[in-house]
């Protein structure tokens, strides 16, 4: 019956699985090195341009920027607190 697929599904322990997620990702670029980890993004880069192909928009991007921004700001600050 396709509801009792649906209820497995439903009842998985979702922590575990992001938990081995990270575990996992973390070991593979630890093992194979930074260009492993470029790889992954462009990876997922593709796979995003695939399932919209207009994928940034001007929006999204500037939007990315203004994050980019904030944690730069927010890194330095930190930097500076860890220095005095």
């Amino acid at each position: 019956m396709i509801t009792s697929g649906i209820r497995d599904f439903m009842a998985r322990d979702w922590d575990a699985a992001r938990d081995s997620k990270l575990v996992y990702w973390a070991e593979r670029i630890a093992r194979l090195g930074p260009r492993e980890g470029l790889r992954i993004a462009d990876e997922l880069r593709r796979q995003a341009r695939l399932q919209n192909p207009t994928w940034p928009d001007a929006e999204t991007r500037t939007e990315d920027l203004r994050a980019h921004v904030r944690m730069t700001e927010l890194f330095a600050r930190a930097d500076s607190a860890r220095r005095a």
